[in-house]
């Protein structure tokens, strides 16, 4: 996505939360929210890979996106949502602890990210919307490691799915 920091353009942004703090993706990018439910296991997958979902007769692989950024993990909870992104031709779903809304965010608030440091390394820049600060994730360098695509679902090769993960139903105190 072409951004330029100063620009007077406004973009709507899917926020939702991980670790307690604020994150933001494009809503161009964003596909749907679904609720945590039975993930698919994916035997001999990375440990960012949860596994996978039954998307209207399509598997989507699940990023665990805690995890990938290195953040502090929390166990799901009735809150966690499943945010479904589309990332070079591919559907990747993002687990995160909750979505809170769309915003609308003028390029313009937005500070360009100076400093690399471990949490840094995955955002574009830093939406300050007042009482809120918004981190804005820049997927490319966030699937850097996958050379831009998530491994493909095994399942759908033939392979056998591991036993699907059931999401709780009740709050997690």
């Amino acid at each position: 996505m072409n951004r330029q920091v100063g620009q007077s353009t406004t973009i709507l942004y899917v926020v939702f939360t991980l670790a307690s703090e604020y994150y933001g993706v494009d809503i161009r990018d964003t596909y749907r929210v679904l609720q945590m439910d039975s993930l698919i296991g994916v035997p001999g997958a990375p440990p960012v890979l949860k596994g996978a979902i039954d998307l209207r007769g399509t598997l989507v692989p699940v990023v665990d996106l805690s995890r990938r950024l290195s953040l502090q993990t929390t166990k799901p909870t009735i809150e966690s949502r499943i945010l479904v992104v589309n990332i070079v031709e591919q559907q990747i779903g993002l687990i995160v602890d909750s979505v809170t809304g769309v915003l609308p965010v003028t390029i313009s608030s937005v500070e360009p990210v100076t400093a690399p440091t471990t949490r840094n390394n995955y955002l574009w820049g830093i939406a300050n919307l007042g009482i809120r600060q918004v981190l804005l994730l820049d997927f490319d360098k966030v699937f850097s490691v996958f050379n831009g695509r998530v491994p493909a679902v095994l399942a759908s090769e033939g392979t056998p799915p591991a036993k699907s993960v059931q999401a709780p139903t009740k709050m997690v105190k």
